[in-house]
C-alpha cells in the first residue's frame, strides 16, 4: 500500500471513530432536551393526524427547491390535517407560498440568534403536534424535533435520529436524486409505492403576469424575436469560464441568425454583463424572479440556486452540470435538459428536445 493510501485510510478511520464518539454526545444531549418525552410507540393512522410539522432547517437556496416534492406529497397524504412547515430564515418562506401550508415558522438557528431561537421553540410548543417528519435528519432538525411535543415523530434510522423519533425506517436508496430521497420515508411510513413527484414552486396570476409586463417593458412591445436568458453566478469550481459562455450563445444566436434576444441576469456576485447580453435583469425577490424567467423560453444556468429556482417554477431550462452529478442535484421534469458536456451542445437538437421548435 503507498504512503498516500496508508494517509487516507488512516483519515478514514478517525473520522470514522470521531463521528461515532460525537453521536454519542448529541445522542445525550438530544435526551437533556427532551428526546422522546411525549411520543407514543402507536403510529397514527392517517385519519388521526390532525397537525404536521415538517422540520427543515437549512440555509442553502437549493436545498429549500429540494424540498418542495416532500412537502407537496405530505398535503396529498394528509389533506384534512394542517400542515406547517419550519425552516431555518424568513427569506426562505415565499418559496412556500400557495401551497396551502397552515404556517411556517423560522427557527432561526444559530448562536447570533439565539434569542429569536428559542422564541420560536415557544411558540412552537402552545400546541402539540400529532406528526413531526423529519425528511434530510439533520443535526439542528433533531434539536428542534426534541424540544416539541407531539405523538408521532418519523426520520430515517440513525442512532441521533431514535433518540427523538417515535419512529424510524432503514433508508434503502431508493432514488439517487437528493430532492427525491426523503420520499422513500413517506413511501415506507405509509407502506406505498412510489409516485410520480414534482417539484413545484406555485405562482399566482397576478405574479405571472406582472412577469410577463416585465418582459414587455424590458425587451419592448414591438419585440417578436424569441428570447434566452442565461446566469453566469456559481461557486468555486462550479463556475463556467466566461470564454465558454460565449461560445455557447454564439451558437444560439447563429440558429437564430442573430434574431434572438439575449439577457442576462445579474446578482450581487455578478453585476457586469458579457458583451453578448442584449439586455439585462435583476431582482432580488425570489418569486419575482422565478414568474420572470418562466416567461422567457429559455433559461441557462450552471448548478446553483437560480437553476433550481426556474425548474421549480415550470419554466425551460438546461442546466449545465459540470462538477456536480446530474442523477443527484440535476432538474426534475420534461420541461428541463440537463448537460454535462458544454462543447457538444447542438443547438436545434436542444431546442426540438425542450418542444421549442
Amino acid at each position: 500500500m503507498s504512503i498516500t493510501k496508508k494517509i487516507r485510510t488512516a483519515l478514514r478511520q478517525f473520522d470514522g471513530k470521531r463521528r461515532e464518539k460525537s453521536i454519542g454526545l448529541e445522542v445525550w444531549f438530544l435526551k437533556l432536551l427532551g428526546g422522546q418525552k411525549g411520543r407514543s410507540s402507536t403510529l397514527l393512522k392517517p385519519a388521526e393526524v390532525k397537525r404536521v410539522l415538517i422540520i427543515r432547517n437549512n440555509k442553502r437556496i437549493g436545498n429549500m427547491f429540494f424540498l418542495l416534492p416532500f412537502v407537496n406529497q405530505v398535503k396529498s397524504l394528509y389533506p384534512s390535517a394542517e400542515v406547517e412547515l419550519i425552516l431555518s430564515d424568513p427569506w426562505q418562506g415565499s418559496i412556500f407560498e400557495n401551497l396551502g401550508l397552515s404556517q411556517i415558522h423560522f427557527s432561526q438557528f444559530g448562536l447570533r440568534t439565539i434569542p429569536a431561537f428559542f422564541s420560536s421553540i415557544k411558540a412552537l410548543r402552545k400546541k402539540p403536534y400529532d406528526l413531526i417528519l423529519l425528511p434530510y435528519g439533520g443535526s439542528s432538525d433533531r434539536i428542534v424535533a426534541s424540544m416539541i411535543e407531539s405523538k408521532n415523530v418519523v426520520a430515517f434510522y440513525g442512532r441521533a435520529d431514535a433518540a427523538v423519533c417515535s419512529h424510524t425506517f432503514k433508508y434503502q436508496g431508493r432514488y439517487s436524486h437528493f430532492a427525491l430521497s426523503c420520499m422513500e420515508l413517506l413511501e415506507q411510513l405509509h407502506d406505498a409505492e412510489p409516485s410520480d413527484y414534482y417539484a413545484r414552486l406555485v405562482l399566482s396570476d397576478v405574479e405571472q403576469q406582472q412577469a410577463r409586463d416585465q418582459l414587455v417593458e424590458l425587451i419592448g412591445e414591438d419585440n417578436s424575436k424569441p428570447c434566452l436568458a442565461y446566469f453566469r453566478g456559481a461557486r468555486g469550481a462550479k463556475v463556467i469560464a466566461d470564454q465558454d459562455w460565449q461560445t455557447l450563445l454564439d451558437k444560439f444566436k447563429q440558429h437564430y441568425g442573430n434574431q434572438v434576444n439575449v439577457i442576462e441576469i445579474l446578482s450581487p456576485d455578478v453585476v457586469k454583463p458579457l458583451t453578448d447580453a442584449d439586455f439585462t435583469y435583476s431582482n432580488g425577490d425570489l418569486r419575482k424572479l422565478a414568474a420572470f424567467l418562466q416567461q422567457v423560453p429559455l433559461f441557462f444556468c450552471g448548478d446553483t440556486g437560480p437553476l433550481h429556482l426556474a425548474s421549480s417554477a415550470g419554466a425551460h431550462c438546461v442546466g449545465l452540470f459540470t462538477v456536480t452529478n446530474i442523477a443527484q442535484y440535476g432538474c426534475l421534469g420534461e420541461h428541463a435538459v440537463n448537460l454535462s458536456d458544454l462543447a457538444a451542445i447542438n443547438a436545434a437538437e436542444l431546442l426540438a428536445e425542450l418542444g421549442l421548435e
